[in-house]
């Protein structure tokens, strides 16, 4: 990939749910238009590390300092300080802390919608409309699932009932812990600590972006 200019591959495995995921970006690396649009940030004097990452978040909508690292043949250290720069100087958002931090486009990037973009990829998240009403996304599902959801009392304490639920909603489509926790009329952070944590360890969930579990447009699928 290299030789012909495409970005290398990169990869995270994740030994709980037994799998590994590569991400490939299939157009190629600074090329005119990528160039283009990095001129524009010419003031920022970026080496080309940072390019690389800028282009990136722009395909995939987040990187962290694993997938920095990746990307540019780098160590932990320089893909921090780099990474950070990027951040100091309002190109790109931290998010998460810790080993969970990751970093989204900042407020310069995102305010440059008159550039041209490369293609649209779908390589990031099974989850979209994020905004969808709660109305809207329990009308979506099967109705056997519909009439299970609606026979859950509101004190509800069968946890392996509510489990298969959630098993049965995420086997339909892939959903954010706040979509599952609409769906159920329930709070968002119940529903994550004492449903999806306890179901992705014991197998039964998976993130749909496995390389960066705070990303914002994370969802979960059944296993």
């Amino acid at each position: 990939m290299e030789k012909s200019s495409l970005a290398p591959p990169t990869f995270e495995s994740d030994h709980t749910a037994n799998l590994f995921t590569t991400r490939l970006l299939l157009h190629h690396f600074l090329n005119e238009s990528d160039l283009q649009w990095l001129n524009t940030f010419a003031e920022y004097e970026l080496n080309t590390e940072q390019k690389k990452g800028l282009i990136f978040i722009r395909e995939a909508g987040a990187i962290d300092n694993s997938t920095y690292r990746q990307l540019n043949a780098c160590d932990v250290l320089k893909a921090s300080n780099e990474l950070r720069s990027l951040r100091d100087k309002g190109l790109i958002e931290q998010k998460g802390k810790g080993r969970s931090t990751y970093y989204t486009t900042g407020g310069v990037l995102n305010t440059d919608d008159d550039v041209p973009n490369t293609e649209p990829n779908d390589l990031n998240t099974e989850a979209n409309d994020l905004t969808t009403e709660p109305y809207d996304l329990t009308q979506e599902l099967p109705s056997d699932i519909r009439e299970q959801i609606s026979n859950l009392g509101v004190r509800e304490n069968d946890q392996n009932k509510i489990k298969d639920i959630v098993y049965k909603i995420c086997s339909f489509k892939s959903y954010s812990a706040k979509q599952i926790a609409l769906i159920l009329n329930r709070n968002e952070n119940y529903i994550y600590r004492n449903y999806i944590l306890p179901m992705k360890d014991e197998g039964r969930l998976q993130h749909t972006i496995i390389d960066m579990p705070n990303h914002p447009d994370q969802a979960y699928k059944a296993v």
